[in-house]
């Protein structure tokens, strides 16, 4: 999509061809940075191998545990829901309630499959880029190729730095690696404009291990609103974390690279 000497092409999310490509690169050990609802995020195989690459990529320590992805039709499959406190039927109304509206994130019990690498005191965060977002289906087909549930998934940015929503922006950090793939959308600024109530930024993450939902991380979506989701379901909403994520500010006005028509190889 976007042009530049030396450094990895912007692949298009909206391609099915540039999704299988990235896909089968990400297969291959990439690290995929990639539109996920309004902002960009880091994925990548889910193998204790993987995490420790990722975290060498990004400047964190070897270890530094990561939270994991995949497709709305498998994202039930991460919690252990037998270790559930809260009323299943209003939790899931909640979840699927905040799903439909973007980018979102949950911690909760662990299932017994997911790697041990990816769980912090038998919980998992499990981060989604919301029901409408496309890369549900490339994230579907890197699952597909690697015979997997789960992805490894984190901020789009280096270590500390706040998350990346500007695709171009990522591959002046990372692009003139040979180990990773970057996916985005045409216009991006279009569709920021299809999450009203998401800011730039990580995800909100939302608690359920104990007695009580949690706002564990004010991120994108804002606090009231969820609150009002959940109370909707029968549910409260704790705040643990008040002051939300900033955003990313950039010096340049964004979407203004010469675009070439055509995927440069």
């Amino acid at each position: 999509m976007w042009e530049t000497s030396h450094m990895q092409p912007i692949l298009d999310i909206s391609d099915l061809a540039h999704r299988r490509e990235a896909a089968e690169a990400v297969a291959d050990g990439a690290a995929l940075f990639y539109a996920f609802g309004n902002f960009c995020a880091l994925a990548a195989k889910p193998d204790l191998e993987t995490l420790h690459a990722m975290n060498a990529l990004k400047g964190r320590p070897r270890d530094q545990v990561g939270s994991v992805t995949t497709t709305p039709e498998l994202g039930n499959r991460v919690f252990d829901w037998d270790a559930v406190q809260l009323l299943w039927s209003a939790l899931m109304g909640t979840m699927a309630d905040l799903h439909a509206l973007g980018p979102i994130g949950f911690r909760g019990p662990a299932a017994k499959h997911i790697p041990a690498h990816l769980t912090v005191d038998g919980t998992v965060q499990l981060i989604t880029p919301g029901d409408a977002c496309p890369s549900n289906a490339l994230v579907g087909n890197v699952l597909d190729l690697i015979g997997e549930d789960i992805l490894y998934i984190t901020s789009a940015n280096a270590n500390k730095d706040q998350t990346h929503y500007a695709i171009a922006e990522i591959r002046k950090e990372f692009g003139h690696r040979d180990d990773v793939v970057f996916i985005g959308h045409r216009n991006e600024r279009a569709n920021r404009r299809r999450y009203p109530h998401h800011r730039p930024c990580s995800t909100s993450i939302i608690g359920f291990d104990g007695a009580e939902l949690v706002l564990e991380r004010h991120g994108s979506l804002d606090a009231g609103l969820i609150g009002r989701v959940a109370a909707k379901h029968g549910l409260g909403l704790r705040l643990a974390a008040v002051e939300p994520l900033p955003v990313r500010r950039y010096r340049r006005p964004l979407d203004r690279t010469r675009r070439v028509g055509a995927l440069a190889h």
